[in-house]
């Protein structure tokens, strides 16, 4: 989207991954504390699970991050991009820093017995990929042209 301002193109306009995450996070605290449901998965199986789980989301984001700093691109959700990632996690999927959101979001649920958090992790990955994910691919479109159209035919969404 082309912002007034500054009329570059850009993904989006407002930090949707942030706000979603707190959102989703508070609704899942407040509901766990009003309405509270039987864990998923009793303990200790569901710490031994949650915790890796937890863990490999936050590597899965942060080997995105790492991936973007070295093609030196952004990793803003609003910000114009100036390189496409598409080595390193990026082989295997076009969305990792969301998806090791939902993964460590998942992990977290499980480690702490939200399943409220478990509940909402399906609302919060359509919400990001109407939100943010949607808008990004149309900007990449316009932004690298062929190049990510052959990536995007390449390499699937998620998983």
């Amino acid at each position: 989207m082309t912002t007034p301002e500054t009329g570059t193109d850009r993904p989006n306009s407002i930090h949707w991954p942030p706000i979603l995450y707190v959102i989703i996070l508070g609704i899942a605290w407040g509901l766990d504390r009003m309405f509270p449901l039987p864990p998923v998965l009793r303990a200790p199986p569901s710490q031994y699970l949650g915790g890796p789980l937890l863990l490999l989301g936050i590597g899965i984001g942060a080997s995105a991050l790492v991936r973007f700093r070295i093609v030196g691109t952004t990793f803003d959700p609003t910000g114009p991009a100036s390189a496409l990632a598409k080595g390193g996690i990026y082989r295997y999927t076009r969305n990792p820093m969301y998806l090791g959101a939902l993964v460590a979001f998942f992990g977290l649920a499980l480690a702490l017995h939200w399943t409220w958090l478990v509940v909402l992790t399906l609302p919060l990955a359509i919400a990001l990929q109407k939100l943010a994910i949607e808008p990004e691919e149309a900007y990449l479109e316009r932004r690298f042209g062929p190049d990510y159209l052959d990536y995007k035919r390449s390499v699937r969404r998620w998983i």
